[in-house]
C-alpha cells in the first residue's frame, strides 16, 4: 500500500472510532437521563386540586421572544384547546425579572404560574414560588434552558411545552438559596429574598389574602435552581455577551470560557453541612464495604469533623472554580452525574487544573467522560482534577474576591458565600413518565 493509502486507511479507522466514541456517548448521556427521570419522586398532590388548570397566569420575558404577539397567540391556542379559555398575561422588568410577579399571580388566585423566559427568568419566578404549594410551569425560550432539559420539558417545541405546563403530571424540586458575605463588587440584580419579601408586604397592604410560604428567604439571598458557582464559573458567566448568545446560543458561554480560562485558582476555606461519609461521597454505594460506582475515592471532595459540631467537615482547598449543584446535566455534557433535583443535597464541586491548557485537556476529558457514565477518578498523575462531595448546605471563605454566578447571572464579587437548599420547594409540571 502507498503512503496515501495507509494516511487514508488510518483516517478511516480514527473516524470509525470516533463514531463508536459518539454513539457510546449519546446512548449513555440518554440513559443517564432515563434513570434521573425515573428516580425523581412520585407526583407530588396539589395543596387545592381545584385550584387547577383554569387560572394559569404566564410571567413573559418580554426580550427572549422577537414576536411576542405571535408567541402569545399560540399560547392562548393551545390552551383554549386543552379547554382553558383564559390565560393571563404579565411581563418581567430590569427591575424585577419574575419574582414580584410570581407573587402577584398568587395574590390574585394564580393557581399555575408559567416561566417564560431563560435559567435567569425561571429562577426568579422560581424565588416567588417557593414553598407555596402553587405549581410552576415552565416555557423555555433562553440559551441553555438547562432545569427544562433536566426535566425532560421540549426545550424547541413550544406548544408541547404548553401542554406539559397545563397537563396532570408534576414532580416535587427543591430550591437553592445562595448568600454574600464580605462583598467586593455588589451586584445591580436585586436578590430574590429581597423581592419576594416587598412584593408580599406590597400584596398584604392591598388586602391580598395569602398563606405564607413553608419558608421565607433572607432578604439578601438569591435563588438558584440548577448551579451556583464563584471563581472561574463566576468569570465565565460575567463574561458572556448577551448579544452573543442571542448568535450562537450555548458556544456563547465556550468563548467566555476561553477568556477566563487564564485565571489563577485561590486558596478557599470550605465547610460543608451534614456531608453524606467520604466513604460514599454522593449516596449511591451499593453497601457500605463498597465504594461509589460514580465516584472514586481520588474524586472525593474530604475534610476533617469540626469538633464542637459533628455534623460539619471543614475542608482547605485551592481551586479554579467551586460549584454547587442542584441537578448535573448541561447541553452535551454532564457535570455533576449524581445531582437530583428532589434529594435535598448540594453536589459540591471542586476543579482544579495545573500545567496550564495541558490541564484543563485532562480536566475536559473527566468532565465528558461523566457523560459515558464512567466513574469519576484522579489519577496520580493528573494536571486537571474534579471533586465531589453532597451536602445539605455549605459555606465557603476565599482567599481573594471571586465573582459569583446563580444559574447564569453573575451577582457580584465576594469573598464568602453561604449556600443551602429548601427541600421540596417547588412543584413543576413535567412530561408524563415514559
Amino acid at each position: 500500500m502507498s503512503v496515501t493509502a495507509w494516511i487514508l486507511l488510518g483516517i478511516v479507522c480514527l473516524a470509525g472510532i470516533g463514531v463508536r466514541f459518539l454513539s457510546r456517548f449519546l446512548l449513555a448521556r440518554d440513559q443517564r437521563i432515563a434513570t434521573t427521570r425515573k428516580a425523581m419522586l412520585d407526583p407530588a398532590l396539589a395543596n387545592d386540586p381545584e385550584r387547577g388548570r383554569p387560572r394559569p397566569w404566564v410571567i413573559v420575558n418580554p426580550s427572549k421572544h422577537e414576536d411576542l404577539a405571535a408567541f402569545k397567540a399560540s399560547v392562548n391556542a393551545t390552551a383554549a384547546e386543552l379547554g382553558v379559555p383564559h390565560v393571563h398575561w404579565i411581563t418581567t422588568t430590569p427591575e424585577d425579572p419574575g419574582t414580584g410577579q410570581a407573587i402577584e399571580a398568587i395574590a390574585e388566585g394564580a393557581s399555575l404560574v408559567i416561566a417564560s423566559g431563560g435559567d435567569g427568568t425561571v429562577r426568579a419566578v422560581a424565588a416567588g414560588l417557593a414553598g407555596t404549594g402553587v405549581r410552576m410551569g415552565i416555557l423555555p425560550a433562553g440559551t441553555g434552558n438547562v432545569l427544562a432539559r433536566n426535566l425532560s420539558i421540549p426545550i424547541d417545541d413550544a406548544e408541547q411545552a404548553v401542554r406539559v405546563a397545563l397537563g396532570p403530571e408534576h414532580r416535587l424540586v427543591d430550591c437553592g438559596w445562595l448568600r454574600l458575605d464580605a462583598v467586593d463588587e455588589p451586584s445591580s440584580i436585586p436578590a430574590e429574598g429581597m423581592l419576594v419579601r416587598a412584593a408580599r408586604t406590597a400584596a398584604a397592604a392591598r388586602g391580598a389574602d395569602m398563606e405564607e410560604p413553608s419558608s421565607l428567604p433572607a432578604t439578601d439571598e438569591y435563588s438558584f435552581v440548577v448551579i451556583a458557582g464563584l471563581g472561574f464559573d463566576g468569570e465565565t458567566m460575567a463574561s458572556t455577551d448577551s448579544d452573543l448568545k442571542k448568535r450562537i446560543g450555548w458556544f456563547a458561554y465556550v468563548v467566555a470560557a476561553l477568556g477566563a480560562i487564564a485565571r489563577e485558582g485561590t486558596k478557599l476555606r470550605l465547610l460543608l453541612r451534614d456531608p453524606l461519609p467520604a466513604e460514599d461521597p454522593v449516596g449511591d454505594a451499593p453497601s457500605p464495604n463498597e465504594g461509589s460506582p460514580t465516584i472514586a475515592g481520588s474524586a472525593t471532595l474530604e475534610g476533617v469533623r469540626v469538633d464542637d459540631a459533628p455534623d460539619q467537615e471543614l475542608a482547605w482547598i485551592e481551586s479554579r472554580t467551586l460549584m454547587f449543584a442542584n441537578c448535573g446535566l448541561l447541553p452535551l455534557i454532564t457535570l455533576a452525574p449524581a445531582a437530583r433535583l428532589d434529594d435535598g443535597l448540594l453536589d459540591v464541586m471542586a476543579v482544579s487544573t495545573q500545567s496550564g491548557l495541558l490541564g484543563w485537556a485532562d480536566l475536559s476529558w473527566k468532565i465528558l467522560a461523566q457523560g459515558t457514565g464512567a466513574r469519576t477518578f484522579n489519577p496520580p498523575a493528573s494536571t486537571g482534577s474534579v471533586r465531589f462531595r453532597q451536602a445539605k448546605g455549605a459555606s465557603v471563605l476565599a482567599q481573594s474576591p471571586q465573582v459569583v454566578q446563580v444559574d447564569g447571572d453573575a451577582i457580584g464579587t465576594a469573598r464568602a458565600v453561604h449556600v443551602r437548599l429548601d427541600r421540596g420547594a417547588l412543584d413543576i409540571a413535567v412530561p408524563p413518565a415514559e
